[in-house]
């Protein structure tokens, strides 16, 4: 009887602990559930917050009666090239960490308009945008080199304004009107260029100057005051030149020269405005001259992205070319059009 009773005993307990391990048993369905309920819970620790990247600022193509900055798109579909970085939205991301743009900056022609650039690089200072490279055509060459050596706006000016009048050329009723020979800019250039080689400057600086017709070389090396003389003549100011070509060609030229450099945002600056390019007597002495100016404003116009990506249009009409005394009035307007530009590369990119 003892030994039937534990034996009674001992199945009851094993039927409970039977019974106690079966109610602990979870099917499939259970595990999945658990699971995604650990996943929802935790899903907010996990999940990074990725915010998009605002799209590009883009407008239309300026005319020449604009004074602005614009962001071009490209002209047809583009081929593959490297893209400016945009400003990341990450968590965490600080002024520390962002990868800001390398801004090319090409200075283009006008002869004594181009002292809008000079307004136009002060600007910069004040936005506090670093320039990367730079490159200039005709007179833009001079402001180039000019700011290249120290990387400062107000060396540009001080440069610029050691320019005289008597540094010009001038007409004589029996002669006429004649561009003044480069060498006879060699005193001014030297005052204003002593010393200094173009790739020793604070800033990369080069300039394309025509050595055959249509045919470029470009001018990167050397005495500073040489490569701005070769790079400075072109009617009606200064005289020496081989050849013409069109302007559009030598942006793409200080375009590719910029991006080899490291620039990865090129922006042309084009004070060539709306009007007449020429004073009147001197647009009648030098009809062909004139005629030259207008075709070359019309190939800035049509520089499109990829080839640059922003253009700053200065409204100059109220200049001309030969204007030396509308110098200051142009650093103005070149000051004006560019507050437009620095606040929209701040706003796009994060300066």
């Amino acid at each position: 009887m003892i030994r039937r009773a534990g034996l009674q005993l001992l199945l009851g307990v094993s039927l409970v602990s039977l019974i106690a391990g079966c109610t602990g048993l979870r099917t499939r369905e259970d595990v999945s559930k658990d699971s995604r309920q650990t996943k929802d819970q935790r899903g907010d620790q996990t999940r990074p917050n990725v915010n998009p990247t605002p799209p590009p600022l883009v407008t239309s193509q300026p005319t020449p009666e604009d004074s602005g900055a614009d962001a071009l798109p490209p002209q047809t579909a583009p081929t593959p090239v490297p893209t400016p970085p945009t400003v990341s939205t990450q968590p965490g991301d600080t002024f520390l960490n962002r990868e800001l743009p390398k801004i090319g900056l090409i200075l283009g022609p006008g002869g004594l308009k181009t002292y809008a650039h000079v307004g136009v690089l002060r600007e910069f200072a004040r936005a506090r945008i670093p320039i990367h490279a730079i490159a200039g055509l005709e007179w833009g060459a001079f402001m180039a080199a000019a700011y290249s050596e120290k990387a400062q706006a107000n060396d540009v000016d001080w440069k610029a304004f050691r320019l005289r009048e008597n540094d010009l050329p001038s007409g004589g009723v029996l002669r006429g009107y004649r561009a003044k020979p480069v060498d006879d800019f060699d005193s001014f250039l030297k005052t204003v260029f002593p010393s200094g080689s173009a790739d020793k400057g604070r800033v990369p600086f080069g300039c394309p100057a025509v050595w055959k017709r249509d045919r470029f070389q470009w001018q990167a090396t050397g005495y500073i005051k040489e490569v701005v003389a070769r790079c400075l003549p072109f009617p009606p100011l200064v005289s020496g030149t081989k050849g013409f070509t069109a302007a559009a060609d030598a942006v793409e030229e200080s375009a590719h020269w910029l991006r080899s450099k490291g620039a990865n945002l090129i922006i042309l600056v084009n004070v060539l405005g709306s009007g007449e390019t020429l004073g009147e007597k001197l647009a009648e002495d030098q009809y062909g001259t004139s005629i030259l100016w207008t075709e070359i404003r019309r190939q800035l116009l049509k520089s499109r992205a990829p080839t640059v990506n922003w253009v700053a249009s200065v409204n100059t009409s109220g200049q001309k070319i030969d204007d030396f005394d509308g110098r200051r009035a142009s650093v103005e307007l070149g000051a004006k059009s560019a507050q437009d530009l620095t606040s929209k590369l701040t706003k796009q990119y994060g300066f």
